[in-house]
C-alpha cells in the first residue's frame, strides 16, 4: 500500500473465489462477482464446466459479507458485469450482451434478455464484447475488441445490424433494451473497462498494446477514431496505425496506463485504473486540455507477480473493492482473491473536473458545426465539428470541394464523408477519393490513403503507383503510401521494415530516373543494416550532383556502421575536393571510433576549411565541458545560446556519438530509431526554451509513453530501462537502457518492478555540448522539414 490514506485487506480468496474478473455491488448491497472457469480452460483443470456470478452477502446483518452463493451460471469467456439502478445486472461475455434479473427475491437469477450478441467465427476469450457502462443519456454502453480481425455483424434486441471486420476494436452504444444499436468510436484494441466521470466524459482503458507501449487511457467521444486497426498487424506500429493521434484524423490518449489494464472507475475525484501485467492499481489526477483532458498517473497498490488486480466496485459503506486474477497463467488456475480498500480518516469531498470552455463548444460543434472550427489546433475540438459535420448530409452535400479554403478544412470535410460514407455519400467516394489523393495538403493525402487501404479499393492501385512515380512525397506522408500501395499489391500487412517496402524504397534509390529528393528520401527510410541495398551501392551515391543525396548516403553509411563503412568515412573525410559539408558528415562517420582514427582527425582539425576543422576538432575533443551552465539556469542558458544556430551543424552533432547521439533513439526526417519520440515535427509543437528544457532536464517531464522501469532481479541486480515487445522475442521481458542497448530478461526472474522517475534520455547535456553545440541542435530540430 502505497498511500498512506488507506488501509488494504484482502477479503476473500480461494478456494471461496477463483479467477475473479468483473465485480459489482447490487440493490441489496451483495457482491456480484464474476468467476471465470472457461478462460483457457486446459482439459485438466477440475472447476464447473461454465463461468459463475458469485455473491457474497451479509446473512447475519453484521454490516460483514459472510455467505458466497451463486447468482447466475452457465456462460462462456465472461468479462463485465455492472448494476443498474433498477435493480438488473448487465452482463458481458465474449459473444454477448444480457441483462439479468432476480423477479422472486430468492438472490438468484431467473429472468435474462438479450441486449446485443456477435455473429463471428472468432473465439478467442477476451477481444470480444466487453466494458459495459451507464451513460448519463440514458443509453447502455459497451465495447467490442479487435476480435483477431475476424468478420462480425453484431446484433441488437431489435434485430439492428452491424458489420465489419479486420479494423480495430470498437464502442457502441444503445438503448438499455438493446434497441437503436449504433457505432460510436472505432480505432481502440481492446476495450476491457469504461466509466463515465460524473461531468458526462466517457473513459475506457485500452488492453494489449503488444509491440506499441504504453496501454492507454482513452476519452471516447462519438466519432473518435483512436487509430488502431487490427488489418495491418498484431505489433501496432505499422504506417497505417496509429497510437497517440500520429495520423490525420485520429485522437491522442489522456495518459498511458500499466501493462494489461483491466478495469475503471470514477473514485473521490479521480479515475482508478487496474494494471494486471504491472501488479498495480493507479489513479489518474484529470485535468484540462483544451477540449479534451490529460492525466497524472499515481500508483496506489503495487504488489508482486501474485497480486493481478482486474475489476473494481464501490461498496455502500464507500470503501473499495476490487478483483485479484493473482497468478500470472492465463489459463484458468483455481487461484483468487478480493481486496478492500477504506479510507483511514475522511474521504476528500468527490469534485469531479467541471466542463471547459473548449469542451462546452464541442458539444455544441457536435450539434451546430462550422468549416472554421475544423482549422484548430485542438485535435478533440476539430473531431467534435468533424462528427458534427458527418451527422448534417445536407449540409455536407452542399460543400463544394474546390472552394474550400485551407487543407485542415477539406480534410474534416473528407472525414466527416468517411464516417458517414454508406449512408449518405457512397457514389462519390472515387471522385471525391481521387480529389483527395492529389491535395496539396499531405495530410489530406494521407487520410485519403488510409481510407483506399481499409476498404481495399484496389481500384486505386494505378493512381498511387503513379503518384510514387511523378511526386515526391513528403517524409510523413511516404511511408504511408508505400504501405498502402504495398497493401493493396499483396494483402501483407507489412510496415515500415517490411521486406516488400524495402525492395520498394531499394529500387527507387537504384532508379537514376528518379528525382534526387525521391531518392533521398527513400534512402531516409530504408534500414541502413539491412540488405536491400549494397554498401558499394550507397557509396555510389556519395558522388551523386545532388548535395542532399550525397550527405544522405554518407549518413546512411555512417549508420550502417562497421569497418568497411568507418573506412569510406575516412577516404571522403581527407578528400580536399569534396565538398566541406560531406566531409564534414564523413567526420560524423569516424565519431564511433575517435581513437582510433587520432592521427587522421588531427589533421583534418588544422584543414584549411573552418567546416572540417570544427568538427574534426569536436570529434578529436572527448573532454566534458568546463564550468557548464547548470541545467536549470534556463534564462542563462538561453543567453548563451542566442543567436542563428547553423543548421547542418546541429544535424551533425545529433547524428555524431561525440555529440548528442541523438539519432540512437530518436528518428528525425525519416532516419533513426524508434526507442524515444520520433523528433521530426517538434519544432510545430516546442518554443526554443521548452526544447532546451527538455534536453537539460530530461526527467522534470516524461511523456507516459516513455516512462522507463526500475526492475530488481533475483540475482539482486538492479536494471533499468525502457520496456519494449518484439513479437518475434516470445515470453522474454524486453527493455532499452539509456545507450539505446536492448537487453533482456526471464519474467520469473523479476524480483520488483516499478516505475522510473527518471526519463531514459540521459542527463548531463550541458557536460557534453558546449552552448554554441547546443544552439545548433536545437536550431536542427526547431527546423521542420518542409511537407
Amino acid at each position: 500500500m502505497l498511500d498512506p490514506r488507506f488501509q488494504l485487506e484482502q477479503i476473500a480468496q480461494q478456494p471461496e473465489i477463483v479467477t475473479p474478473i468483473g465485480i459489482t455491488f447490487d440493490q441489496h448491497g451483495d457482491l456480484l462477482v464474476i468467476e471465470s472457469h472457461t478462460h483457457h480452460r486446459q482439459a485438466d483443470y477440475q472447476g464447473p464446466p461454465t463461468d459463475r456470478i458469485r455473491r457474497f452477502a451479509d446473512t447475519d446483518n453484521d454490516g460483514k459479507l459472510d455467505t458466497w452463493s451463486t447468482f447466475y451460471e452457465g456462460t462462456e469467456a465472461t468479462m463485465s458485469l455492472v448494476a443498474a439502478s433498477d435493480g438488473s445486472i448487465y452482463v458481458a461475455t465474449r459473444m454477448e450482451v444480457f441483462r439479468l434479473r432476480d423477479t422472486n427475491g430468492d438472490k438468484v437469477a431467473d429472468k435474462r434478455d438479450e441486449i446485443a450478441h456477435l455473429e463471428t467465427a472468432g473465439r478467442y476469450p477476451h477481444n470480444g464484447l466487453a466494458g459495459i457502462a451507464f451513460g448519463p443519456d440514458g443509453f447502455l454502453y459497451f465495447g467490442l475488441g479487435e476480435n483477431l480481425g475476424e468478420p462480425y455483424a453484431l446484433v441488437g434486441s431489435d434485430g439492428a445490424k452491424l458489420s465489419g471486420g479486420g479494423e480495430g476494436g470498437t464502442i457502441y452504444r444503445c438503448r438499455m433494451d438493446g434497441s437503436g444499436l449504433e457505432r460510436l468510436a472505432t480505432g481502440v484494441w481492446n476495450p476491457f473497462g469504461m466509466i463515465f466521470d460524473p461531468s458526462g466524459r466517457l473513459f475506457m482503458v485500452d488492453n494489449d498494446p503488444d509491440s506499441r507501449p504504453p496501454c492507454r487511457l482513452l476519452q471516447i467521444v462519438p466519432g473518435g477514431d483512436y487509430g488502431y486497426q487490427f488489418r495491418y498487424g498484431r505489433t501496432g506500429v505499422h504506417p497505417l496505425q496509429a497510437w497517440n493521434g500520429e495520423l490525420p484524423g485520429t485522437l491522442p490518449m489522456v495518459a498511458g496506463t500499466g501493462e494489461a489494464p483491466s478495469g475503471v472507475l470514477w473514485y473521490h475525484g479521480e479515475l482508478w485504473g487496474s494494471s494486471w501485467g504491472d501488479h498495480r492499481v493507479e489513479t489518474f489526477r484529470l485535468g484540462h486540455n483544451g477540449a479534451g483532458v490529460q492525466a497524472t498517473p499515481q500508483t496506489v497498490v503495487q504488489g508482486d507477480h501474485n497480486f493481478r488486480p482486474v475489476d473494481f466496485a464501490v461498496a455502500p459503506d464507500g470503501s473499495l473493492y476490487f478483483t485479484d486474477w493473482v497468478d500470472r497463467s492465463y489459463p484458468v488456475h483455481g487461484k483468487g482473491a478480493i481486496w478492500r480498500l477504506s479510507w483511514k480518516g475522511s474521504p476528500p469531498t468527490d469534485t469531479p473536473l467541471p466542463l471547459s470552455a473548449e469542451e462546452q463548444q464541442a458539444a455544441k460543434l457536435r450539434q451546430e458545426p462550422t468549416l472554421a472550427a475544423l482549422d484548430s489546433d485542438d485535435p478533440f475540438l476539430r473531431q467534435a465539428a468533424t462528427y458534427g459535420l458527418s451527422q448534417n448530409p445536407e449540409m455536407l452535400a452542399g460543400i463544394d470541394w474546390t472552394s474550400v479554403p485551407t487543407g485542415t478544412q477539406r480534410l474534416g470535410v473528407l472525414e466527416a464523408i468517411h464516417w458517414n460514407q454508406e449512408a449518405t455519400f457512397p457514389e462519390t467516394n472515387p471522385q471525391q477519393l481521387r480529389k483527395a489523393l492529389n491535395d496539396q495538403d499531405d495530410r489530406v493525402r494521407m487520410y485519403a490513403m488510409r481510407w483506399i487501404a481499409d476498404q481495399k479499393r484496389t481500384e486505386f492501385l494505378p493512381d498511387l503507383q503513379q503518384r510514387l512515380k511523378v511526386a515526391t512525397p513528403t517524409v510523413r506522408e511516404f511511408p504511408v503510401l508505400l504501405s498502402t500501395i504495398s497493401w493493396l499489391e499483396s494483402g501483407n500487412a507489412g510496415g515500415k521494415n517490411d521486406i516488400v517496402e524495402q525492395r520498394m524504397l531499394a529500387d527507387i534509390v537504384r532508379d537514376e530516373k528518379q528525382s534526387a529528393e525521391l531518392r533521398t528520401l527513400a534512402l531516409k527510410l530504408i534500414v541502413p543494416g539491412g540488405n536491400q541495398l549494397k554498401l558499394e551501392e550507397i557509396r555510389a551515391l556519395v558522388d551523386s550532383a545532388s548535395a542532399e543525396l550525397a550527405q544522405q548516403a554518407m549518413q546512411s553509411i555512417y549508420l550502417r556502421g562497421g569497418s568497411e563503412a568507418e573506412k569510406l568515412a575516412e577516404a571522403i573525410a581527407m578528400d580536399r575536393k569534396r565538398s566541406p559539408e560531406l566531409r564534414a558528415m564523413a567526420i560524423v562517420g569516424l565519431s564511433d571510433h575517435a581513437d582510433q582514427f587520432q592521427k587522421q582527425l588531427e589533421i583534418l582539425s588544422q584543414d584549411s576549411n573552418e567546416v572540417v576543422q570544427r568538427e574534426a576538432k569536436r570529434t578529436l575533443d572527448s573532454e566534458m565541458v568546463a564550468n557548464p551552465t547548470p541545467p536549470d539556469d534556463l534564462d542563462q542558458w538561453l543567453t548563451r545560446i542566442a543567436g542563428v544556430g547553423d543548421v547542418a551543424a546541429g544535424r551533425r552533432t545529433f547524428l555524431s556519438s561525440q555529440g548528442g547521439y541523438c539519432i540512437r533513439c530518436h528518428r528525425f526526417d525519416g532516419s533513426g530509431a524508434d526507442v524515444g519520440p520520433d523528433l521530426t515535427y517538434i519544432g510545430q509543437r516546442m518554443t526554443k526554451k521548452k526544447l532546451l528544457e527538455s534536453i537539460l532536464q530530461p526527467s522534470r517531464e516524461i511523456a507516459p509513453m516513455y516512462v522507463p522501469k526500475v526492475v530488481l532481479t533475483d540475482d539482486g541486480r538492479l536494471h533499468i530501462g525502457y520496456p519494449i515487445t518484439d513479437p518475434k522475442v516470445n515470453e522474454k521481458r524486453l527493455f532499452v537502457d539509456t545507450a539505446g542497448q536492448r537487453f533482456e530478461l526471464e519474467p520469473t526472474s523479476i524480483e520488483e518492478e516499478k516505475d522510473s522517475d527518471k526519463s531514459i534520455m540521459p542527463a548531463g547535456f550541458q557536460q557534453v555540448l558546449t552552448p554554441e553545440e547546443m544552439r545548433d541542435l536545437i536550431a536542427f530540430l526547431l527546423a521542420t522539414p518542409q511537407s
